[in-house]
């Protein structure tokens, strides 16, 4: 079998068959038909278009607090880009001191600037080789030599010639200008004069030792800069091969004087590459940072303005003479975006939240509460006495937050709102990637700590937990970022302290906003659990018997609650104060009476009834007036659930069915709506009901409780709550369980009045000892219905509660009626 596609089911369910059809309107449909019943089709009207307004307002309302809670978080996130909170100028006297409210690191723009240019005039001129310029300084010599000889040798008829050489003075022009011809413009008269006196074997063997030295020094750069060059012809008159290839003084002059003239550049100046390499140089000076610590002085009072100071203005947004538009456009579209995807992520996994105004509202103010807190802990960091450290409250605040949200709402979206604001803790606490580390992993352990609250020394274990887990991110992080011994050891103290603030910051407003909210937590709960709070006291010394029946009822249904997976606690403290109605007049119940007359036998079987579904109404009212959490209430509320009160029906109807009497020995409801409504409401009539079980082994218990879960199944009582049949089973189970060990058998002693008798559960009046209600006896209701006035339940004394009431009838004697009424239905007619 294929899998379906997941797009595809999206498909189908937001866009080709939209919310048309969802529970929500099915509601509304019946509430519509309902109305109609009760007042025809204009009452209808009236009520459907009321559902209709209720939802556009919800959706209206929904979105009116996405909009404000995304302008709020931008507000606060965009505080630090106010601007111009300093103006100063280069070269002003400082008239107080100004601190770092943050910690920054800026760029020292004027000592980058200084090393930049150091980096690239230290770069030299590049040259580029010149492979020819040997050779023709080489040529050049030669020629010198080649020309000299040559013109030394021809003859010239009637030409003048020199009178103190004898050199004919044409000859000699004529040599010197084809020599300057051919390069070498500097050589001297005299020199070719020299020549022209040598021989022709003298002068080939100068002119070989010539070329080698010109080519030796041609050998070593010489640029085609004028000093260089210049440099190169005047060292080739103290050269030391010179030296040593001519003795002669005379003839090293000469040489030196046509090798000079002979030499030219062999390296080029290339000014691209010049260029490139000095700004590459320049490129690779990194920016000089200078870091200013929270609480550090930035300038003091008497100080001059320097580019270095303005620089560190810049940097802490100090010096800004407009609003940044661009990062308020780009902080704002982030927030927005996180907005809708948290809307989105609700719509999708966390239908009943998001179609709950009431508690959306109180997922803004948290949000925003922990986005304060972490512009407080910013603020804090600028404080002389604080250095980094105040921060570290500012972040708690979001994990204080995170621990709130899973409490009151739910872990999973207390998970992903901490995700959210642990980027913005980074974004507002130095730009710092450490201080998102430490908000994500405290936050994440504080949700991990209270998400399974179910006693006191779990809210001991939470703060252990959180505070470990703030000393040890800490000591991590702090070794990552090498910080110094004494750094590390503030860094961890901070984080431990900060843990106990958070965890302080936690109860409080889970204190507040669950009474603000009409939520109910575990830690309200545990409050009312106290046995030793003043209602349970009262309520143990005015009707003992029903404060030892509520312990006992706590006790199966906490131990099936949790079998399931259901809500322990909350059935537990529901149980404790279900009956909390009966204190009014304890006397009329049978675990009260201790061994009194029943006065239900001598009064009308209707008075009786009301009389019995009174507790339930004076139950609820006393729990509203203490400010009991709404869910504690509705399971009070629910515990009966709409339950026939069979012995006095039956006693009412005379031993027989009457359909038309049944709906007055009801009880007003409403039925269980939740599964720990229902596990009440089981775990009471088993409990009442196993008090008179006789020789209660474990195979009876088990069919004892089988029996009463079955009738309360077939009587439609767990018909609205979300209890499944496996579930069911389970609670079956549990129930068997452990009244096999609270009914286990004793030891019969001698002398005892009754033998092989099960203990019972110490404090609880056994219902063998309670004289059994004579069911014939029915006097008429019209006898004490005078009695039941507007007032009968109220501050005025109730006329009732001078006979004595019974919650009695139990249901094991009405068990076995219906059970010996099915076996012989022919006597029921």
């Amino acid at each position: 079998m294929t899998r379906p596609n997941p797009l595809l089911l999206l498909w189908h369910r937001w866009v080709a068959f939209p919310r048309d059809t969802s529970r929500r309107r099915r509601r509304n449909a019946i509430r519509v038909q309902e109305a109609m019943k009760r007042g025809g089709e204009r009452r209808a009207a009236g009520g459907g278009a009321s559902v209709a307004t209720g939802f556009s307002w919800r959706k209206a309302g929904r979105i009116g607090l996405a909009i404000v809670t995304s302008a709020l978080l931008t507000a606060l996130l965009c505080l630090h880009l106010w601007p111009n909170r300093v103006s100063l100028n280069l070269g002003d006297i400082a008239d107080k001191d100004i601190v770092a409210q943050r910690t920054v690191r800026y760029e020292d723009t004027a000592a980058t600037e200084e090393l930049r240019n150091a980096a690239m005039y230290s770069v030299g001129r590049r040259y580029d080789a010149l492979p020819d310029a040997s050779k023709t300084a080489v040529e050049t010599t030669k020629y010198v030599f080649d020309i000299a000889g040559r013109w030394a040798v021809l003859s010239t008829d009637g030409g003048p010639t020199d009178a103190k050489t004898g050199i004919n003075t044409v000859r000699l022009a004529s040599a010197l200008s084809e020599i300057h011809r051919q390069g070498a413009i500097s050589v001297q008269k005299e020199t070719v004069a020299y020549l022209f006196r040598l021989s022709p074997s003298d002068l080939a063997d100068m002119k070989v030792a010539a070329a080698t030295l010109t080519e030796r020094i041609m050998a070593r750069p010489i640029t085609d800069e004028n000093s260089d060059l210049s440099n190169a012809r005047n060292s080739v008159a103290t050269d030391t091969d010179l030296a040593n290839l001519f003795r002669k003084a005379e003839r090293r002059k000469v040489v030196a004087d046509i090798i000079a003239a002979s030499l030219v550049p062999n390296r080029r100046f290339d000014a691209r590459k010049t260029a490139d390499e000095q700004q590459a140089a320049r490129s690779a000076v990194p920016p000089q940072l200078r870091r200013v610590s929270a609480g550090e002085p930035v300038v003091r009072a008497g100080e001059r303005i320097n580019s270095q100071h303005k620089d560190a203005f810049a940097a802490l947004g100090l010096q800004n003479a407009r609003l940044d538009a661009t990062s308020i456009a780009v902080i704002g579209g982030l927030v927005t975006g996180m907005v809708v995807f948290v809307t989105v992520y609700l719509r999708l996994f966390h239908r009943k939240l998001y179609a709950n105004t009431h508690l959306l509202l109180l997922l803004a103010i948290q949000t925003v509460l922990a986005v304060v807190g972490l512009k407080i802990g910013s603020l804090l960091l600028g404080l002389p006495f604080s250095g980094v450290h105040f921060g570290y409250l500012g972040m708690m605040c979001v994990a204080s937050a995170g621990m709130a949200i899973a409490l009151l709402i739910d872990a999973s979206v207390a998970t992903l709102i901490v995700a959210l604001l642990s980027i913005a803790s980074g974004m507002v606490l130095n730009n710092e990637l450490r201080f998102t580390l430490l908000t994500l992993g405290s936050s994440l352990a504080g949700i991990v700590a209270v998400a399974t609250l179910k006693n006191r020394s779990d809210y001991l274990r939470a703060t252990l937990i959180l505070c470990a887990t703030n000393t040890v991110l800490n000591a991590l992080v702090g070794l990552l970022e090498g910080e110094r011994d004494r750094e590390l050891l503030s860094g961890v103290l901070w984080g431990g302290i900060s843990g106990l603030f958070a965890m302080a910051l936690f109860y409080t407003g889970v204190a507040i906003f669950e009474r603000w909210f009409g939520i109910t937590t575990h830690l309200r709960l545990l409050e009312l659990s106290d046995p030793a709070t003043p209602i349970l006291q009262e309520f143990r010394l005015k009707a003992p018997g029903t404060y030892a029946h509520s312990l006992m009822v706590g006790t199966l249904a906490h131990a099936a609650a949790e079998g399931i997976g259901a809500d322990s606690l909350l059935c537990r403290v529901a149980a404790y104060y279900h009956d909390l109605g009966k204190m009014n007049r304890p006397e009329f119940f049978i675990e009260n009476q201790s061994g009194l007359e029943n006065v239900h036998d001598r009064i009308a079987p209707s008075l009786s009834a009301l009389v019995l579904s009174a507790h339930v109404k004076d139950g609820v009212e006393m729990c509203r007036a203490m400010g009991m959490p709404p869910r504690v209430i509705d399971v009070v509320e629910q515990h009966h659930g709409t339950t026939l009160m069979k012995f006095f029906y039956y006693k009412a109807a005379g031993g027989r069915l009457d359909p038309a009497m049944e709906a007055q020995f009801r009880y007003p409801g409403p039925k269980p709506q939740s599964k720990e409504a229902a596990i009440l409401l089981l775990a009471d009539s088993v409990e009442a009901a196993s008090r008179s079980l006789e020789k209660p082994t474990p195979a009876r218990i088990e069919t004892f409780v089988a029996e009463i879960i079955e009738d309360k199944r077939a009587d439609a009582q767990l018909d609205e709550c979300d209890l499944t049949l496996w579930e069911l089973k389970m609670v079956q189970e549990t129930f068997a369980r452990t009244l096999s060990g609270a009914l286990h058998a004793r030891i019969a002693y001698p002398g005892d009045r009754k033998k092989n008798q099960t203990e019972t559960v110490p404090g609880l009046p056994e219902m063998a000892d309670m004289p059994t209600p004579d069911v014939s006896f029915a006097p008429p209701p019209s006898a004490f219905m005078p009695l039941l006035t507007p007032n009968t339940f109220n501050e005025t004394p109730d006329p009732i509660a001078s006979h004595v009431e019974s919650d009695v009838p139990d249901e094991t004697q009405i068990l076995g009626a219906e059970r010996r009424r099915r076996s012989n239905p022919r006597r029921e007619q």
